[in-house]
């Protein structure tokens, strides 16, 4: 493997490597030194997941079939691409609201049509695995929840006799970090595929290897999979830190799509012009009003926190380019950074 392949693929993860130190260190360390690097920024990683609550996505155990509130998320994307089919008509701003509810698409398609390996890898024990399918499900709640809250108002009539959604653009939301990550997640779909298939034939073929939060061999002697990590890698991070920086619990973020859900059920049961349901759909109106100054307060911060953050922990894992770790023939303990 060249020399220049493991600075690559530290850099492609997010650190700032010295390639032109790094190079004079044989194999052996270089393996070593992106090992540790990564095992560093995972803990960093996990300590964030720890904090949030994940145990409803977790009970899915991968299997996004089994995903309690699956079929919830999917009908509030088949609402909001209506919404924003019509609108287009009126506003091509709708085309770029139109393409993330396509994304989502796209990644519940991934999460679906490879659910047997998300299944099989994250019950094996595959802590990559684990993170990065829980990482997809939750990205997908906080994208269709900032979708929802942000670009979506019940309105009655001037008569006040029917009621009508309204597309209502927010400006920024478009660039919303959890909708950054799900357009990111869908531009990557191919190489997503490759390392689950990757990671299955190694599972199957029994490889001593466990890839597990500790990287350790992991990175070494694998063709496909290394080239495929730092994708994965990264958008476990983005989507990890972006949670974790927002603050808003996935509970409440399911509550708003719940809500949505209700309203529109209740709505067409009842008729869209009974006076009882107008008077829903303003009260769901002032909630979700609430839910969208919140969520717009804080889409402005939140990628300066989280970039804040991953600078800071970055910085936590150099070592001075002095140290025994630049000679082969010394130590080779710490992380060349």
């Amino acid at each position: 493997m060249a020399n220049s392949t493991y600075a690559n693929f530290l850099t492609e993860c997010g650190f700032e490597v010295n390639k032109s130190d790094f190079i004079f260190l044989d194999e052996a360390n270089q393996v070593q030194v992106t090992d540790e690097a990564l095992t560093g920024m995972m803990k960093f990683i996990t300590d964030k997941y720890n904090s949030i609550d994940f145990s409803e996505i977790e009970k899915s155990a991968g299997d996004y079939g089994r995903f309690k509130y699956g079929k919830m998320l999917e009908a509030n994307l088949r609402t909001l691409k209506d919404i924003y089919e019509v609108a287009v008509e009126t506003d091509k701003g709708a085309d770029k609201y139109l393409e993330v509810v396509n994304n989502c698409f796209i990644v519940i398609d991934l999460l679906y049509g490879y659910r047997t390996y998300f299944s099989t890898l994250y019950k094996s024990g595959n802590g990559i695995v684990q993170l990065f399918y829980t990482s997809l499900v939750a990205g997908l709640i906080y994208c269709i929840g900032i979708l929802v809250s942000n670009t979506i108002r019940f309105v009655t009539t001037e008569k006040d006799s029917d009621c009508e959604v309204l597309y209502d653009e927010i400006p920024g939301t478009i660039r919303n970090c959890h909708i950054k990550n799900i357009q990111f997640a869908a531009k990557s779909v191919v190489d997503f595929r490759r390392y689950l298939e990757d990671c299955m034939t190694r599972l199957e073929k029994r490889s001593p290897v466990t890839e597990s939060i500790t990287l350790g061999a992991t990175i070494a002697g694998i063709a496909v999979g290394l080239y495929m990590l730092p994708k994965v890698i990264v958008l476990i991070r983005e989507i990890i830190y972006s949670i974790y920086c927002t603050r808003t619990k996935i509970s409440d973020m399911l509550a708003v799509q719940q809500d949505l859900i209700k309203t529109n059920i209740e709505s067409l049961e009842a008729g869209r012009g009974d006076k009882k349901v107008i008077a829903r759909q303003r009260k769901w109106a002032e909630w979700l009003e609430k839910w969208k100054n919140r969520f717009a307060m804080k889409a402005d911060t939140v990628d300066n926190l989280k970039r804040a953050q991953m600078k800071k922990e970055n910085a936590a894992l150099r070592i001075d380019k002095n140290s025994p770790l630049m000679n082969p023939d010394e130590s080779t303990s710490g992380i060349l950074l």
